[in-house]
Formats: C-alpha cells, structure tokens, sequence
C-alpha cells in the first residue's frame, strides 16, 4: 500500500486574501504533484486565536478530510530540510532566507510532506500543468475562478451571516440591478502613490453602470470613515446607497516585529478573528451584487474577481 503524501500549506503572513491565493495556489501544486493538501494556519498565522486552532477552518471549510495531526510523525521526511515532525507547526525561523525554495524543488520532491509557507504566483505553478489536467490551457485569470468557485468554501457560520444581511436589506430583494464598489482608503496610501487618483475614476464607473445598465443601488465597502462620509454625500438620494454593517474591531494585542512598519495593522493582518470574519462576509456579499468596481492593487478586490463569472460588461478593475 502506497504511503500517503502531503502539500502542508501553512501561512503565508500577510493580507487575508493574500494569504488565501497562497493557499488556493498550493492546492493547485498538491493536484499536480498527487499529494493529500492540509491547511494550517497555527500561531505564526496572523489569524490565529489559539494554539489549539486551525485558524483557517473559522472561516472555510477544510481542504482535505486530513489534517494537522496526520502531517506531524516522526517517521516522515519533510522539505524543505528547514522542518521535521517536531517543528513543522511553528514559524520557520528561517524563512527570509527563502533557502530550498524555488518551485521546482518542490514540485519534485519525494518527501513524505512538503511544507509551503511562501508565496508562488500561479503563473509560476502554470508550466506543471499536463495535457490531461481540466486546467490546461486555461489563462491565469480563469484557473484562479476555477479553484477559487469550486475549493474554497466558507464555513455555516459565514453564509448565514451573509443571508442574514441579505434578508434585512430589502435592495438585495428587488429587481433592481445592485453595483459594488471597493474603494480602499489609507490601507494602501503608502504603498501606492496613484491610490487617491484611482478613487476619482469610480464615479464615473458608477454613473456608467447606473445609466447604461439602469443599475439603483451601490454596497460600498471600504476601510475608510471619510470616503463613506463622502459616498453618503454622494449618493444620499432615495435608496441608493447600502453600507456594509461589518463592524471592524480595532486590534489592541501585542503586534508582531515583522509588522511594526506596516502603515495599517488590520490589513496587513494583525486582524482579530471577528474582523477576519467580517472581511470575509464583505468579499461574498459583493458577488451577490450585478456588477463591481475594485481595486486592481487590492487582494480583497481580486478575490471578488474570482469569486464569480463576471460578465466582462459588469466588472471592472481601476489600476
């Protein structure tokens, strides 16, 4: 009998969507290398509530029937050579060195598990996909709507969350056609110049969905109090606008060294659990919408794009 072997996809440590590409892109390379894929994302993981928790099964369902404990045994060879059975559930020490990991070492390994925790664009997974595999041939874009609508699920807790929403919304209800907006505000000043630049492109996008397609309503989310002051101002005729109820906690723990220069913790994933969970419940509830206007710099507007076929008439990315 063949002994089972394991992708072990551990965090990433950055944005929450960020995070989940990563995952959805190693799930991806354990089809291809005929692995068992185990997601755990531990106390090194910005998510995470407790070492006894998988912090990813808060929020998704697991990826496999396997998990954590299966991975962990003394009798497993692991790569890269960095982990064995005793250390494979904590942070890689060692990690910026980026020692043992080019893609293809991984992808041919022949050790019992293999340990992903950085992260791999999936044009780099894209040249081990064979002829016989449904994804071959497929653009970037339309693997990751493949893996994104068919493997990653979220949890009862969260679908409820978004019905109830829905329900308590009477526009979700109506025949009227519903446009989404992601607008970042201050998480990405500093790390875009032209961020600002691009929030002015979104009003005619609006007007355009609103005139051509006779669109009504507009679920703005957003990070920022400002730019709801503003769409409100925008936007405060009849019923057009519908906010988000997330309501976002501000962390107040201890932050990690390798995040004190981030210039907005909670996107940069010193989350807690219930803002994570709120974030998540934000993403799907723009997919319940006719069409969306996002970010293209933005991971939460990304996995929007792939979390639905959109009508290329009905969803648009500003760069």
């Amino acid at each position: 009998m063949a002994k089972e072997r394991f992708l072990l996809i551990k965090s990433w440590g950055y944005s929450l969507w960020a995070d989940i590409e990563h995952v959805m892109v190693m799930y991806l390379a354990a089809q291809l290398t005929n692995r068992i894929p185990v997601v755990y994302w531990g106390m090194e993981s910005m998510y995470s509530g407790a070492i006894s928790l998988n912090s990813f099964e808060l929020f998704f369902e697991p990826l496999s029937q396997y998990n954590i404990y299966d991975v962990v045994h003394p009798d497993y060879t692991y790569y890269p050579p960095i982990w064995n059975f005793s250390n494979v559930m904590i942070d890689d020490p060692d990690k910026l060195k980026w020692e043992y990991r080019d893609i293809s070492s991984l992808m041919a390994s022949n050790a019992d598990v293999v340990v992903s925790d950085v992260f791999y664009h999936i044009s780099e997974i894209m040249p081990f996909i064979h002829a016989a595999h449904p994804m071959y041939g497929m653009t970037a874009h339309q693997i990751y709507c493949k893996l994104y609508q068919t493997y990653l699920l979220p949890n009862s807790e969260i679908k409820k969350s978004i019905q109830k929403f829905i329900n308590a919304n009477s526009t979700f209800r109506d025949e009227k056609p519903i446009v989404c907006a992601h607008v970042r505000g201050n998480a990405l000043v500093h790390e875009i110049n032209q961020l600002y630049s691009a929030n002015n492109f979104y009003a005619p996008a609006i007007w355009q969905f609103f005139n051509i397609y006779n669109a009504r309503h507009l679920l703005l989310l957003t990070d920022s109090k400002s730019i709801v002051r503003e769409y409100k101002s925008l936007y405060s005729m009849g019923d057009i606008l519908i906010i988000s109820n997330s309501k976002k906690i501000p962390f107040r723990g201890p932050v990690r060294q390798c995040n004190t220069n981030y210039p907005n913790k909670r996107h940069k994933g010193v989350e807690l659990i219930r803002d994570t969970f709120e974030v998540i419940k934000d993403t799907y509830l723009a997919t319940e919408c006719d069409f969306f206007i996002g970010n293209g710099y933005s991971s939460f507007s990304n996995a929007v794009f792939r979390l639905k076929d959109w009508p290329k008439t009905n969803a648009k990315l500003i760069y």
